[in-house]
């Protein structure tokens, strides 16, 4: 056979190859969101009223393993640990871990829905504004301005 038909059948097996692999990445999601829902219960009788995109999980682990598992995997751009739950702030969405029953309830919505249900948790660790959660410009009189 001819080197040239190699050629052809290797192009053919690397473009399958990809396509492959592009659609188990894109169906099965990447991220925070997509890690909590392959690896938690879907709980939706815990999902939050009023916010279609809020997303409830459980857990039969304790939320600071959960927290552990999910950090892990994905680090937070902030992270606050209060006797409420956790609150992790991804930079689209967040993830409010709290304990239930003998476990966990994962909630995860977006971003600006959890800092409007739970700005009085997180409102001055949160911020608001900037990527990271910087809004305090600092300085004396007329600075900043």
């Amino acid at each position: 056979m001819k080197p040239k038909f190699w050629f052809v059948i290797a192009g053919m097996t690397a473009f399958l190859a990809l396509l492959i692999a592009m659609v188990t990445i894109f169906s099965t999601g990447t991220g925070p969101r997509a890690y909590v829902a392959k690896n938690y219960t879907r709980a939706v009788q815990l999902d939050k009223p009023g916010d279609d995109d809020n997303k409830a999980y459980t857990s039969n682990l304790e939320p600071s393993t959960v927290v552990d598992d999910i950090t892990d995997t994905w680090e937070p751009i902030s992270q606050y640990a209060r006797g409420s739950g956790v609150y992790l702030r991804y930079s689209d969405d967040a993830m409010i871990v709290q304990p239930r029953d003998r476990g966990s309830v994962i909630h995860v919505m977006e971003l600006d829905e959890a800092y409007n249900h739970y700005h009085h948790v997180v409102g001055g660790v949160w911020g608001w504004g900037g990527p990271h959660g910087q809004t305090f410009r600092g300085g004396g009189p007329g600075s900043g301005k």
